[in-house]
């Protein structure tokens, strides 16, 4: 078994020079790393991997375990989304590995037609967001159903404005992956920052709900993957969901005495 993921002096596997490749590695190689773009993604034909997590400031951690007739890599290569996880071979692993071209000529051979390949995105993604966030772990799996069909994953590069106070929000936002910087800016032009927000921040809900400004503005601090959900899409469908509403009015709530907290007392 392999303990923890090779250090990052070993490069994951180059690109693969055909549409189809079939690769042959042996225990401990790095097939992709987290964080890092990716343009394919790959079935196991024979052997097994091991799938790790490194978040943000903490050791990296053993997620799940893949053999044969399973397959990795394909929120990257349908959503464009960074690499979600590290993947590490644990015993000797026979690979194929499939670009978007090779998987319309080859994806039917191992039942990776499109529908299939874009519904277990989904899947990973909505697992990701249940996993981390405590709010949305206490929704009705019904709920949770509907709400997830209407999410839409999204990257967004480093040093991007997602909400700005003073302007209307125009959709939820679950973090999956990577850090967002938050601060208030005072009339005066001074500005107090709140803690950063990690894995399983939902934030976007106040403007979402009442239909007010953001309170706060919030940037990208890293590249970052997250689930969006439009307000228009909100109103339509789950408007009338007593039981989000009252998740998202919660975490409004707390966040605008936050907010109070921090006009009335901007020094601490």
């Amino acid at each position: 078994m392999v303990p923890t993921i090779p250090s990052r002096d070993q490069e994951p596997v180059g690109r693969a020079p055909l549409p189809v490749w079939t690769r042959f590695l042996p225990a401990g190689r790095v097939v992709v790393r987290e964080g890092d773009p990716g343009s394919s993604m790959f079935v196991i034909l024979e052997g097994r991997v091991g799938v790790y997590r490194e978040p943000a400031g903490a050791e990296a951690r053993m997620v799940g375990q893949l053999s044969g007739g399973h397959f990795f890599g394909e929120l990257a290569l349908m959503t464009k989304c960074p690499r979600t996880a590290s993947v590490v071979t644990m015993e000797r692993t026979v690979l194929r590995e499939l670009t978007r071209t090779g998987l319309v000529l080859m994806g039917a051979r191992h039942g990776l037609e499109a529908p299939v390949v874009e519904m277990r995105c989904r899947e990973r993604l909505l697992e990701d967001a249940l996993r981390s966030s405590p709010l949305l772990r206490g929704l009705s799996p019904e709920l949770w159903a509907q709400l997830g069909s209407a999410l839409v994953p999204c990257s967004i590069g480093a040093g991007e404005t997602l909400l700005t106070r003073g302007v209307p929000g125009e959709a939820l936002y679950i973090l999956l992956r990577g850090r967002c910087a938050v601060f208030h800016t005072h009339p005066d032009g001074r500005v107090t920052p709140y803690p950063d927000m990690g894995e399983g921040a939902i934030f976007g809900e106040v403007s979402l709900l009442r239909g007010r400004l953001a309170t706060a503005t919030v940037k990208t601090l890293t590249p970052c993957t997250l689930l969006r959900l439009d307000r228009d899409v909100f109103r339509k469908f789950f408007w009338g969901q007593a039981e989000i509403r009252r998740a998202l009015v919660s975490l409004g709530l707390e966040r605008m005495h936050r907010t109070m907290d921090v006009i009335v007392n901007p020094s601490e």
